[in-house]
């Protein structure tokens, strides 16, 4: 299997609808879990793209982390461990990685961790 290392604009949420409608908390389609420094939550899209891509939103709290380039340090390092785990999913779905720790991990931390997350989701969603 020949997995493609990049996160192009493509695989990013820039819809406010699609944001709107993975973090309404009374749709049924919506699921989330935890695995720390990460709350994911996810949706299953139905038929609506024809894109086979997951989407992702990656979000760090301002209210934790005052400083725009501790945020963007975080962002970066998530963006780089999703890109080199990532998995190809066998439909559309759209992702969201919230960062949940109250420091600044290291990149190896983020990676296994992400690591554990794809596993999780890959078992979820098949």
């Amino acid at each position: 299997m020949n997995k493609k290392h990049s996160f192009g604009k493509k695989e990013r949420i820039k819809s406010k609808k699609v944001i709107s409608a993975l973090f309404d908390r009374t749709s049924p389609v919506n699921h989330s879990f935890l695995i720390y420094p990460y709350k994911v939550v996810y949706a299953k899209a139905e038929g609506e793209t024809l894109e086979q891509l997951p989407q992702v939103l990656i979000s760090v709290s301002k209210r934790k982390f005052k400083n725009a380039t501790d945020r963007n340090t975080i962002k970066r390092r998530t963006k780089e461990a999703y890109r080199l785990n990532k998995l190809d999913f066998s439909g559309s779905i759209s992702l969201a990685f919230i960062y949940v720790a109250n420091d600044i991990l290291e990149f190896f931390v983020l990676e296994k961790a992400m690591k554990n997350v794809l596993a999780r989701l890959e078992k979820e969603t098949r």
